[in-house]
């Protein structure tokens, strides 16, 4: 099928099957990992010391209800290898899911059955970041990580009844006809999310002057992913640099937009610019956004929980009542950077 073709087939079957367009919001544990050897990562110029970047839970639930009043997706919970036990992500996301109505969604590695047996209602599904579409290259560019263990690691998900996703990084040095094998991998793990990433060269990795994929390269995955997979629920992130790739990637197939500074955004002409590019995009589409990326007001200094929430916690609500003063605080901190930047 040809690139146009498959554009238009691509836009027709999210039609069919979505009426959503989200925005999305990676909340990090810590700026932190162990193995810090992912050759695209940033963290892997970090060469000194103890952890840093270790979060408190008050910033990470105060950033939590900040998204909600957005009206915006927690995407998932990530972070480095190394920062939190399995106890410790549990609590986290009971938090984290009691705040924002919803069960949640792992990036924090690959976690044993034992460690996935702590966790209840309050965990939607587990994310593999394979990042590419094979193993060799996979393990050139992540030499501390092991393809088969991700691999084992989506048939634990799928032993437990929990939903799966991946992340992918384009431009990482992947053949474009390789994209077969990525295909091959979510119809045999019964994949139900893609997360799609744009290569953003950081200072100090071997991809520091290397250049981003082409935008249509990107819509050209997307939408080829969207048309083999109808109903596969695909996330792609941009830059603050290529907001105008916003429009083709919803009409490609996309469902939801994440990978930004949401205090740079919020408000910001970053944020106006964003909301251009949906509001365009749903004068020719069913789907629409519900949240906002310029709404100062939204934002409030309080703790409000969903009256009618898919998750519900009465004993974590109290525990983070208990917090309340130090969540607030951070909530005011968070709120006024966002004003500051305007």
């Amino acid at each position: 099928m040809e690139f146009l073709s498959r554009l238009a087939k691509a836009f027709e079957l999210t039609e069919k099957n979505f009426d959503y367009i989200n925005i999305e919001r990676a909340i990090f544990l810590s700026y932190h990992c162990d193995l810090r050897d992912c050759k695209f990562c940033y963290m892997s110029t970090i060469k000194t010391g103890p952890k840093k970047g270790i979060r408190s839970i008050e910033s990470i639930f105060a950033e939590a209800f900040l998204v909600k009043m957005a009206n915006w997706k927690v995407e998932f919970l990530s972070s480095g290898y190394g920062v939190y036990d399995a106890a410790e992500i549990s609590e986290i996301v009971r938090g984290l899911a009691t705040i924002t109505g919803e069960p949640v969604w792992l990036n924090t590695g690959i976690l044993e059955k034992e460690s996935l047996d702590i966790f209840g209602e309050e965990l939607k599904g587990i994310t593999a970041s394979i990042e590419t579409f094979t193993e060799e290259l996979f393990q050139e560019i992540c030499p501390s990580k092991s393809w088969d263990n991700l691999m084992k690691f989506l048939d634990l998900a799928n032993e437990l009844e929990l939903k799966k996703g991946l992340t992918i990084i384009l431009g990482l040095g992947e053949k474009r006809e390789d994209i077969e094998n990525l295909f091959e991998i979510i119809k045999n793990y019964k994949i139900d999310r893609v997360t799609f990433y744009s290569l953003n060269p950081h200072k100090g990795t071997i991809f520091e002057y290397s250049v981003p994929p082409s935008s249509l390269y990107y819509v050209d995955i997307v939408s080829e992913t969207r048309v083999r997979f109808p109903k596969l629920e695909i996330v792609t992130g941009i830059w603050s640099d290529r907001v105008n790739l916003v429009g083709p990637l919803l009409l490609a197939g996309s469902n939801g937009i994440t990978k930004f500074s949401w205090k740079k955004f919020y408000g910001s002409k970053l944020g106006k610019s964003l909301t251009s590019e949906i509001e365009e995009f749903e004068k020719m589409s069913n789907r629409k956004f519900n949240g906002s990326m310029i709404d100062i007001s939204l934002l409030k200094n309080k703790l409000e929980f969903p009256k009618n929430p898919q998750y519900k916690n009465e004993d974590m609500e109290k525990k983070i009542l208990e917090k309340s003063d130090e969540i607030k605080e951070r909530i005011q901190s968070y709120i006024l950077e966002i004003k500051s930047l305007k």
